[in-house]
């Protein structure tokens, strides 16, 4: 019986590529994974730094003495010395 050579070492050419590309797989499923979790996290982290944004501007007005007495104002409160009234509605 005579062994063919080259038929074998193309079957183990093929095995060896088919091993190496299984190989790949799992960390190509991860890497994909990682792609669309990276994908949901920059989004959360754009939103995150537009509140950020809209909270920073916010306190800036609110250091302002105008700003601090239309807030408390909202809140129900007076000045010292001012006289405090409630307007009832459909009376």
């Amino acid at each position: 019986m005579r062994v063919d050579w080259e038929r074998l070492a193309r079957r183990a050419l093929l095995i060896a590529l088919f091993t190496i590309l299984a190989l790949y797989v799992a960390p190509a499923r991860e890497w994909w994974r990682q792609r669309g979790e990276l994908s949901r996290e920059q989004r959360e982290l754009d939103a995150l730094e537009r509140t950020n944004a809209r909270l920073r501007t916010r306190v800036r007005e609110l250091r302002t003495g105008a700003a601090v007495e239309t807030e408390a104002r909202g809140l129900g409160m007076v000045k010292v010395g001012e006289r405090p009234y409630v307007v009832l509605p459909g009376r």
